[in-house]
């Protein structure tokens, strides 16, 4: 099992139908919706092995894998003295 994080469309214009149509595909494949922004966009954390099978649904216009770069934190240090 190989989590992913992926963003998707779907097509519009959405109705409460599509939404749960697609909310119940991702939660019966083990995944979970984790943001969900304005005009149909969606971020959600699945196993890779499930990405053709949503891009597959007609409701999906488009699904993308997410890369997040991780950043360096430089150390703060702070003199005491006692």
């Amino acid at each position: 099992m190989n989590i992913e994080t992926f963003i998707v469309q779907l097509n519009g214009p959405l109705t409460t139908n599509k939404i749960e149509a697609f909310k119940k595909a991702v939660t019966e494949r083990g995944g979970t919706i984790e943001i969900v922004a304005n005009k149909g966009a969606f971020v959600i954390s699945i196993d890779h092995i499930f990405s053709d099978e949503l891009g597959a649904m007609p409701i999906v216009k488009l699904i993308g894998g997410v890369g997040i770069r991780k950043r360096s934190v430089s150390h703060i240090k702070k003199r005491t003295e006692a």
